[in-house]
């Protein structure tokens, strides 16, 4: 068989599903689920995040959380590390739009402790119009809660992604920015003082954290 017929043959079993090898090619890995990381930077967000999943129900099929918050025990000026922000909860977001929060504790030792954590919340369609974003910056400003008001923009809510820095006052708290769109499904909001934040589009309600 010449180079180029074999060469043919491997394109058209990998075009069919086949391996070349001992067995079907692997069906394509599914999407990592997107979460904020409020107060815990990496690594140690994603060990809270893996060690709370470990508790969720077989049936549980998430499609975002929020890792925090993790807040300094003393107040200000702790590490973002389960070390210096020990205790926190992990709320997910399951595809059925129902929430489910797993407390989370640091213990000195490096082990993680989980049991089930409570969150209270009520779910919110978005308000804002849709089909107004183009491509330039626009102004935005957080609610009275900060992120936990929401980010409502072009008819959809929007999630935080990524370490987010709730020790800035900004985050927790009604502040002006700064909504600029990288592409029509992420976005970077800026406060005037500086506090910025990942965000992502959502489709549909979004619960939003009892807030005074």
């Amino acid at each position: 068989m010449g180079n180029a017929v074999l060469v043919g043959l491997i394109a058209l079993l990998a075009a069919m599903g086949c391996s070349t090898a001992n067995g079907p090619s692997p069906e394509p890995s599914q999407p990592a689920v997107l979460y904020a990381c409020l107060g815990l930077a990496e690594p140690d967000c994603t060990r809270a995040f893996e060690a709370a999943k470990s508790d969720l129900a077989p049936a549980d099929d998430i499609v975002y959380a929020e890792v925090g918050p993790f807040g300094c025990p003393n107040g200000e000026g702790c590490p973002n590390t389960l070390a210096g922000r020990p205790s926190g909860q992990v709320v997910f977001e399951r595809s059925n739009g129902e929430p489910v929060a797993i407390g989370v504790t640091g213990a000195a030792d490096g082990t993680i402790a989980t049991a089930p954590g409570e969150w209270f919340s009520v779910a919110v369609p978005p308000s804002s119009a849709a089909g107004h974003l183009g491509v330039e910056p626009i102004p935005y400003s957080l609610g009275h809660c900060g992120l936990g008001s929401g980010v409502d923009v072009d008819g959809s809510w929007w999630d935080p992604v990524g370490f987010v820095n709730i020790d800035d006052g900004d985050s927790i708290n009604a502040a002006a920015g700064t909504f600029a769109p990288s592409d029509p499904n992420h976005a970077i909001f800026t406060s005037d003082g500086g506090f910025s934040v990942n965000l992502v589009r959502r489709v549909g309600e979004k619960h939003l954290p009892m807030c005074m």
